[in-house]
């Protein structure tokens, strides 16, 4: 790519960022991903090194209560620390991903009309690399900024009785720039990436390729989740090491969830061919879709899979203090960080959720902008549109939290069986259950409701059809 394309993809990238009017509001949508992205993964890489340095500056309650427990415990946080780490950043730079590929398939039919003029394809690909990146840029600076601005809230948290210190959590130079190049990278990768799904002729068309069925096979995937998650209560037992049996259980936990990526859509696929016999007119339309595109209808909740997980764990540790009337001190700071930890967890993956269903739904407003035309020109009501949309995101999400918490409790009745002194369920178990699905139910269909002016600028947008 020469350095005239250079130019002139960082000149339409800053312009369209300036006058978000058109299509431009993808890009200020897709910078705000990326915003949260950015800020998601430094406030989770800076957690986990907050412990690293915690294994050499220890708690002074610790140190004053048992010494020799204070230096054990620092390399069992800095495991547990990882493991947190490692469930939240797949879905943090999944997010990143999405956002760049909303962006590509923006750009698609502007891409397409280059075309016309004589660019060639590898010059359209690397002119939206570089669209992409100059809005990653932009999204690292929100997102460094509002790390920022979290860090006195992080001061708020507690771990082994001390307070979170904020010099803890400055990471060094090389971490800052290994965070700073992933994402990047990222950003880039997505969107090559995302342009081979919408394939730019010479001719100026973005043509589209269409989803193929799913087969019952996948079910297969379903059992073996829960057979890895049954083996839980076994390796529990194991006399192994903190880092050893954490490692074993993180693997165990993601092979769950991975067969949730197989057997969803094919499950939602089903339920949709159940539901499309209705009186309803925005559950049918909303069914159909789903039947269309199974696997884009399980991106709209996919992230929300580590939260039901996480709440169906997370439900066996007793938030009442009577619960732990018979723990030493040192037991009770290791059941109170684990709860916090969970939480803090939980809540990030919520933020991930919801920023997700945003992002997705905001791609699914591009790809049907001409089915949400031709719907207009018959005269549906914008209301009708707006409750299927609502049915497209509501379905799969009940049935992703059913599936996740499902998987969760399985894997809480192997932590409960190991250390049933610890861990039990209680009525803090239902509450907390409960709690999370309608925050998440409410924070997904908000979500999925920002996207509305997306689809009033789609219906009212002028196209011609050769362009």
């Amino acid at each position: 790519m020469g350095s005239n394309t250079l130019a002139l993809s960082t000149q339409l990238a800053t312009a369209r960022l300036r006058d978000p009017r058109g299509t431009g509001s993808l890009d200020v949508f897709a910078v705000v991903a990326y915003g949260v992205t950015a800020w998601l993964a430094f406030v989770v890489a800076s957690g986990t090194w907050m412990f690293v340095r915690r294994q050499t500056e220890p708690s002074a309650w610790l140190v004053a209560v048992d010494p020799e427990a204070a230096a054990m415990f620092g390399p069992s946080y800095v495991a547990l620390a990882f493991i947190a780490c490692a469930l939240l950043i797949v879905p943090i730079l999944t997010l990143g991903g999405a956002a760049a590929r909303l962006g590509a398939r923006g750009r698609a039919r502007r891409l397409a009309s280059l075309r016309l003029i004589g660019m060639t394809s590898g010059q359209i690909v690397g002119m939206s690399v570089v669209e992409s990146l100059v809005q990653a840029a932009a999204g690292l600076v929100l997102g460094a900024a509002a790390w920022g601005l979290s860090v006195p809230l992080l001061g708020l948290l507690t771990f082994q009785h001390a307070a979170v210190a904020a010099h803890h959590l400055l990471m060094p130079w090389w971490l800052w720039l290994a965070l700073i190049g992933t994402l990047l990278a990222l950003a880039a990768v997505s969107t090559a990436l995302g342009l081979t799904r919408v394939s730019i002729s010479p001719l100026g068309v973005a043509r589209q390729t269409s989803a193929p069925a799913l087969g019952a096979r996948r079910l297969l995937a379903l059992l073996a989740g829960v057979a890895a998650i049954s083996l839980l209560s076994f390796v529990l037992q194991l006399p192994l090491g903190a880092l050893v049996m954490g490692l074993i259980f993180a693997g165990l936990l993601g092979a769950g969830i991975g067969t949730m990526n197989l057997v969803a859509p094919w499950l939602l696929q089903v339920l949709a061919r159940i539901g499309v016999a209705t009186g309803s007119p925005a559950r049918m339309i909303a069914m159909r879709r789903i039947i269309a595109d199974p696997r884009g209808a399980w991106r709209n909740v996919s992230s929300l899979a580590l939260i039901g997980v996480i709440a169906g764990m997370l439900a066996v540790i007793p938030v009442d203090a009577a619960t732990f009337g018979g723990m030493d001190d040192i037991n009770l700071m290791i059941m109170s960080d684990i709860r916090t930890g969970a939480l803090v967890t939980l809540a990030i993956a919520l933020l991930v959720g919801a920023t997700s269903t945003a992002l997705t739904q905001a791609s699914d407003v591009v790809d049907r902008s001409d089915e949400l035309v031709a719907l207009d020109r018959m005269g549906v009501p914008p209301a009708l549109d707006a409750a299927a949309r609502r049915h497209q995101v509501l379905m799969p999400l009940l049935t992703t939290l059913a599936l996740s918490l499902g998987l969760g409790v399985l894997a809480s009745l192997s932590v409960m069986s190991a250390s049933p002194d610890m861990f039990s369920w209680g009525l803090s178990s239902g509450t907390l259950v409960l709690g999370t699905v309608l925050v998440a139910v409410g924070l997904t269909l908000a979500a999925a409701e920002a996207t509305r002016p997306l689809r009033r600028r789609a219906i009212h947008q002028q196209v011609r059809r050769n362009d």
